[in-house]
């Protein structure tokens, strides 16, 4: 009883700190028709509400009596070509270079021809995932690989147990230190890791899991028919892991999370035709194991049009304004068709009651997935923070052109480049 009469007294004080957010669904149709303001009054709410930068004494908590205005309605008033060309910067410094990527992938080749040396090459396949598979690697990005087993006829020998699983990492491990790797560890994780963690070259995870191919190519998709995926994806998995919003350890979202809010995003607000259509589930002989070819970024091909340029800080902005008043108990945050987003007519989520829900990508399709639900340990609490933090954030890109850091996050701080004498993640 007592416990219960705790949390009631937190969530009372925090629903009077983001009273709005608990009382009002900030994107319903009947809201955006009746509170149309004029774009100077848009901006003037925006003025009120930062005030100085030096006098901010709690920054990451919202005092709004009203939802905040959107890009639509803001117009001209705020300078959206600032916002993406210091994304664009931004993305210049973090983004994978070519050099780095064929280094890479030079390593993987040398991973492939030790297994071969000691394996027939009929027995495996050796996969890429992950970041440099999408496309969206930076130049911290590691090296993710899988590792498919077969027999003559084609049937899957990869373990099935933990402990099987972990047997066969030793097996890996011990091939890979004959042929001079060095700094390998298992991780002790639910799904059992190989690590290369060395202070130099290219370090790499290999596991036995196929989820993560898939869900890989599907990105590259995206990264490829969608232009503003990629530098969103790149600033976004960044940014939001320096403020704490990414911290999978410690019961927040993880940057694959970050990836399917952006393609909800993308699909919602600006055209379904970026839509890529989940493919039906295949046999692990029908993917490509490796990246054909490195995925240039899209701003190279356009030459940093002007017209881009400015879409893409309206969309930086208009992401944290979308998931700052997304209706999380009441929809599905997935890259399926956006009808079928609501928990109610959804099957799988109908009777589910976290706090938020983002769907695997590949859950509707294979119910072996072993967490459907990317999102599942972010509590309300947790939430909370969350908006907290992207409702902030959105008033911050908005007068000041740049992301902010968190005030608490030395590393945050320090790590920003600055471009044109302005910090993209840092206070002015």
């Amino acid at each position: 009883d007592l416990s219960y009469s705790f949390c009631t007294l937190l969530e009372k004080k925090m629903a009077r700190r983001v009273g709005w957010f608990l009382q009002r669904r900030l994107l319903s149709e009947a809201s955006n028709a009746n509170h149309q303001p004029k774009a100077l009054a848009a901006k003037a709410e925006i003025d009120n509400y930062c005030g100085s930068t030096q006098n901010w004494s709690d920054p990451w908590t919202p005092c709004l009596t009203k939802h905040p205005p959107t890009p639509l309605e803001l117009g001209d008033t705020v300078s959206w070509s600032s916002i993406g060309h210091s994304v664009i910067e931004q993305c210049n410094q973090l983004i994978m270079a070519k050099e780095r990527f064929t280094e890479v992938m030079e390593v993987r080749q040398r991973i492939e021809d030790c297994l071969k040396e000691q394996l027939s090459e009929r027995e495996f396949k050796l996969f890429t995932f992950g970041s440099c598979m999408s496309g969206l690697s930076t130049q911290a990005s590691d090296l993710d690989l899988s590792i498919m087993r077969y027999d003559q006829n084609g049937k899957s020998l990869n373990p099935v147990t933990r402990d099987e699983m972990v047997t066969h990492l030793n097996d890996y491990e011990m091939m890979l230190q004959r042929a001079g790797f060095t700094h390998l560890k298992q991780i002790p994780a639910r799904v059992p890791i190989l690590r290369r963690e060395g202070p130099e070259g290219v370090n790499f995870d290999i596991t036995l899991f196929f989820h993560g191919v898939r869900n890989s190519l599907l990105l590259r998709e995206y990264a490829r028919s969608c232009p503003y995926f990629m530098p969103m994806s790149i600033t976004l998995r960044e940014w939001t892991k320096y403020i704490g919003i990414t911290n999978s350890a410690g019961g927040f979202l993880t940057p694959y999370c970050i990836n399917i809010m952006i393609i909800k995003y993308i699909i919602h607000e600006i055209s379904n035709s970026y839509q890529v259509k989940i493919p039906p589930l295949l046999p692990p002989a029908y993917y490509p194991t490796y990246p054909s070819q490195y995925l240039s970024p899209p701003w190279e091909m356009v030459k940093r049009e002007k017209m881009f340029v400015k879409s893409l800080g309206v969309h930086i902005a208009g992401f944290l304004r979308f998931y700052a008043c997304f209706p999380y108990l009441e929809k599905v945050i997935s890259a399926a068709d956006p009808i079928f987003d609501e928990r109610s007519v959804s099957p799988l989520w109908s009777e589910n009651k976290s706090d938020v829900i983002i769907e695997e990508m590949f859950s509707q399709q294979d119910q072996s997935l072993p967490i459907p639900n990317m999102a599942q340990k972010v509590d309300s609490m947790k939430l909370l923070s969350i908006r907290e933090k992207l409702v902030y954030s959105y008033f911050h890109v908005l007068k000041s052109g740049s992301l902010p850091a968190d005030p608490d996050n030395q590393a945050s701080k320090k790590w920003s480049p600055s471009m044109e004498k302005k910090q993209l993640f840092g206070f002015h």
